[in-house]
C-alpha cells in the first residue's frame, strides 16, 4: 500500500486498493459505495468488479496486507535484536508502533471496520493478528521466566500493549511536532514499564 509514497505508478489493481482505503477511511464501510470506488480510482465500476467481488473483499484485501506488513516489520527487526529479551520486546514494540505511524489509515480502518465482516471473511484476517499478539506473549513469557520482567498476567498485558499502539492513529500526524521513529521509540519505553522492566 506505499505506491504514493515511493513514486510508483499503481497498476489498476493497487489504484482500486488505495482509493478503496480512502473511502472505508473517510465514509466507513457502510458509507463506501463500490461506485464511488471505482470513480475516483479513474475506472468503469465493472472494471472494479474485475478485480474484486464486492466491499467485503476489498476490505478483507487491504486488512490482511496490512497486517501481514506490520507482521513482517515486527519480525525484521526481531531478527536484528539479539537475545536480550528486554531488548526484544522493546524492539518489537518499536516496530510495531512504527508501521502504525506510517501506516495510520490502513491501520485505522483495521481496527473500526473489521467488525463489518462476516465470520468467514473475518477468519481471513484474525490469524496474522492472531500471530502477532502469540509472538508477543512469547517474548513476554520468556522476559519473566528469566526474572527480566514483573507482570503476573502476561496475556492482558500483552493486550494493553497492542491496544496503546492501536490507538496511534487517533492522534499522530505526521507533520506535528514528533517523527513517526520518535513517537515509536517513546512507544518502546512505555511498553517496558508496563511489563515491570527495571534494569540492573
Amino acid at each position: 500500500m506505499n505506491s504514493r509514497s515511493i513514486g510508483v505508478l499503481p497498476s489498476v489493481r493497487e489504484r482500486i486498493l488505495e482509493t478503496a482505503l480512502d473511502e472505508f477511511y473517510e465514509c466507513g464501510f457502510h458509507g463506501a459505495t463500490m461506485r464511488n470506488i471505482a470513480n475516483k480510482a479513474g475506472c468503469s465500476a465493472a472494471n472494479v468488479y474485475n478485480h474484486f467481488e464486492n466491499k467485503s473483499e476489498l476490505l478483507v484485501e487491504i486488512l490482511r496486507r496490512a497486517s501481514d506488513e506490520q507482521f513482517t516489520a515486527t519480525r525484521n527487526a526481531l531478527r536484528k535484536a539479539g537475545a536480550d529479551p528486554a531488548e526484544r520486546w522493546r524492539m518489537a514494540v518499536v516496530a510495531h508502533s512504527l508501521y502504525t505511524a506510517q501506516n495510520p489509515r490502513a491501520c485505522l480502518v483495521a481496527n473500526t471496520e473489521l467488525r463489518y465482516l462476516d465470520t468467514l471473511n473475518r477468519k481471513r484476517v484474525v490469524g496474522s493478528r492472531d500471530a502477532q499478539e502469540q509472538l508477543f506473549v512469547d517474548i513476554a513469557e520468556n522476559a519473566v521466566a528469566s526474572g527480566v520482567f514483573d507482570v503476573s498476567r502476561v496475556h492482558q498485558a500483552v493486550t494493553a500493549v497492542l491496544t496503546m499502539c492501536s490507538g496511534i492513529p487517533l492522534w499522530f500526524r505526521a507533520d506535528g511536532p514528533l517523527s513517526a521513529q520518535q513517537v515509536a521509540d517513546d512507544y518502546g519505553r512505555y511498553a517496558l514499564n508496563l511489563v515491570g522492566y527495571h534494569p540492573n
